[in-house]
């Protein structure tokens, strides 16, 4: 009989943390305001947006969300600034490519700012240099996966397109087929796509996340048009977007049947790390930091040298996640464990 009262007892506290927690407004299904949001890669740097949509978040900030797959910041940024989606969720610089070149595009947020890219290649291949003469595969050229290949390879003496070629491949999955097939002798990546090249006999020849860069390796952007007239909504998706966080840094299980379902990976293992490595690695309050933004603006540079004469803060606009921070909502959610 006690364990029955102790069980009950447990439950109960448990439904009042969660009404603390979930203290936002409810929405009917016929209020809720629409958004299309793009993520770029099949990775789980841009797993909050399908946490936050499997988990019933986006709803109960008065969101429907379609979630759209556009392989490739550059093309999600095209098709952000042509209308044909509300929000992308991309890595690297894209967005400033875009506004250099007459869009409003800005960055709202940037949940992970450490490079977790992986290098990786047949097992006889032991150092970079051993690569001269092979190919790399990367989604496309611009993007995180082709900027970080080209610097190592730089920093080792090696001359991309010379002494090793980079190839498109389109995507992380394609990056993986490719490598098992005989397509191209080394990919770059993140996860659990690298976990699937591991698994599949090939070895991590490079941790780019060592090198201690700082980088917008997930990040999100809109239109300042968006800002002004659907503040509301943006704001509204900000606030899921920390709750999406926050679910995936506690609820271990729940995070892996997710990104289980999106990466298609049933392996168990290759959940389990890539959960851990990026609990540690997601921002609580993902601010777009000037600072993490500064490598990015170097990768613009070495294509477009105008961005040197504009102020960064032009890229960013962190006000909204100030406002929420303020607001104690972010407290609320962690209870005693909020900075």
């Amino acid at each position: 009989m006690k364990i029955i009262l102790f069980s009950i007892g447990r439950i109960f506290l448990v439904g009042v943390c969660l009404a603390q927690f979930v203290a936002t407004p409810l929405y009917a299904a016929e209020n809720l305001q629409k958004l299309r949001v793009a993520y770029a890669a099949i990775t789980a740097a841009f797993s909050i947006p399908w946490i936050a949509k499997e988990a019933g978040i986006f709803q109960r900030h008065g969101l429907d969300v379609e979630l759209v797959y556009i392989a490739a910041g550059s093309r999600a940024v095209q098709t952000l600034v042509g209308g044909s989606i509300d929000i992308a969720a991309i890595g690297g610089p894209a967005g400033v490519d875009a506004k250099l070149a007459g869009a409003d595009t800005v960055y709202v947020a940037i949940p992970v700012n450490r490079v977790l890219v992986f290098t990786v290649a047949a097992p006889q291949i032991q150092r970079i240099e051993e690569m001269r003469g092979k190919s790399i595969g990367v989604t496309r050229v611009g993007t995180v996966t082709d900027f970080f290949t080209r610097i190592y390879l730089r920093q080792n003496g090696l001359t991309p397109d010379r002494d090793v070629m980079i190839r498109q491949m389109g995507g992380l999955p394609e990056i993986v087929a490719g490598l098992k097939a005989g397509q191209i002798e080394g990919g770059t990546f993140g996860f659990p796509a690298v976990l699937h090249a591991r698994a599949a006999g090939f070895r991590v020849l490079v941790d780019y996340n060592t090198s201690g860069y700082r980088y917008p390796l997930s990040s999100v952007i809109v239109t300042q048009k968006l800002l002004r007239t659907q503040e509301s909504a943006v704001r509204r998706f900000l606030e899921a977007l920390i709750e999406g966080v926050h679910r995936f840094k506690t609820d271990p299980n729940f995070t892996m049947n997710v990104i289980g379902k999106y990466t298609q990976t049933t392996d168990r293992s290759m959940l389990e790390e890539t959960q851990r490595v990026y609990a540690a690695a997601l921002e609580r309050v993902p601010h777009p930091d000037i600072e993490v933004m500064k490598l990015g603006l170097t990768q613009v540079a070495e294509t477009n040298p105008r961005v040197r004469n504009v102020d960064p803060k032009e890229f960013v606009d962190g006000r909204l996640l100030r406002e929420i921070e303020a607001s104690g909502f972010v407290k609320r959610l962690y209870g005693e464990q909020g900075k």
